[in-house]
Order: structure tokens, then C-alpha cells, then sequence
């Protein structure tokens, strides 16, 4: 009996904090949740704006935060890192319909943003910085790292996934085609 009571304290608060379904660490089910949503990056004042609300707000200590708002109207601040960095900085790719490959993890508002698009006259298209001096091309806004000059921003379109039925190990999973103009006029395999 002596034995079992000279546990020490932090033991016992572990095993309590786990037992009222506390975060017991990585393997607590964090396993975040990759998601495809649509709508438009706006500012976190604007897109609270957009909505109507009676809400009052100090719109300083939030002014350089940016969101998605769903197509169902959904506010989803974004995490800022490399990935979503150019919709921080570059208000050209705001305000216009995108699309956003992210994660999403359990407890948290923010999205972390993979890659996202922004649609241009109907096709989305993904951002980037490109220096025709050194042909280098960047996700986000800055000097070039080779020259220090100037960054253009420019749309690449990106090829479709096409299904690629022939191998039975791969039935059904898609690939990416460097052009598919070319694979329609080649032909199936």
C-alpha cells in the first residue's frame, strides 16, 4: 500500500489527464484532415464585414490576417508560411474566386494551406513570381534571389489529372499529364 502512494504527482496528473480524454501526444488522433475548399480570400476585416454582422471589432490587431470565405459562407482564417504567403502579401490574388488544397486539424480554426488557385477568365491557374533574368520561379512576392530584381507575377495553368485505367495495380488513380493536348492526339497507350 505504502509502495503505491510514493507515485510521484506528475504520474498521477498524467494518468487523470488522460483518463478525462486529455491530449495524450502525437498519437491522440491529431492526424489532420486534407480538404478542397472553394470561395474568396478577403482580409479578416473585410470578410467580416462581408457577412453583416452585428459584431464589433478592433479591426488593427487583425488587419493583416486573411480568410476564406466558403461558398457556403464559412470564415476560415489561413495560417501564413511559404504555402499561403503570396495571399498575405499580394492583394491581386485576393477578392476573386480560389481554391484552396489544405489540412485542417481537430481543435484548430486555421487552415494550413498546401496550394491553392485563383480562377483567371474561368480556369484556375496558380500564382507564382518569376524572374526573367534568371528564369527562377517563387510562390510568394520577393526579390529575386539570384539578382535581387524585380519578381513577375504569373499564372501557370495547370494540366488536368487524367485516369490512367490501363494497369490494373493503378485502376482508378489519377496522374498528372505534363500536356494533355499532346496525350488526346497520341492517344490511349
Amino acid at each position: 500500500m505504502l509502495r503505491c502512494m510514493s507515485a510521484s504527482p506528475g504520474w498521477i496528473l498524467g494518468v487523470l489527464f488522460v483518463a478525462l480524454g486529455g491530449d495524450a501526444g502525437p498519437g491522440n488522433g491529431s492526424t489532420p484532415e486534407d480538404v478542397t475548399l472553394r470561395g474568396k480570400v478577403l482580409t479578416l476585416n473585410a470578410a467580416l464585414l462581408s457577412r453583416s454582422l452585428a459584431l464589433k471589432f478592433d479591426p488593427e490587431p487583425i488587419a493583416k490576417q486573411v480568410a476564406l470565405v466558403g461558398e457556403d459562407g464559412s470564415i476560415v482564417p489561413l495560417l501564413s508560411d511559404e504555402a499561403s504567403r503570396a495571399l498575405f502579401l499580394d492583394e491581386r490574388l485576393r477578392d476573386c474566386r480560389t481554391q484552396v488544397l489544405g489540412r485542417r486539424f481537430v481543435g484548430v480554426p486555421y487552415l494550413q494551406v498546401i496550394s491553392f488557385k485563383v480562377e483567371r477568365e474561368g480556369k484556375f491557374e496558380t500564382p507564382g513570381y518569376y524572374c526573367d533574368v534568371c528564369a527562377i520561379w517563387v510562390r510568394y512576392p520577393q526579390k529575386c534571389p539570384c539578382c535581387q530584381g524585380l519578381m513577375e507575377l504569373r499564372m501557370k495553368e495547370e494540366p488536368e489529372a487524367r485516369e490512367v485505367p490501363n494497369s490494373k495495380s493503378q485502376q482508378g488513380k489519377k496522374y498528372q499529364t505534363t500536356n494533355p493536348k499532346k496525350e488526346r492526339e497520341r492517344g490511349p497507350a
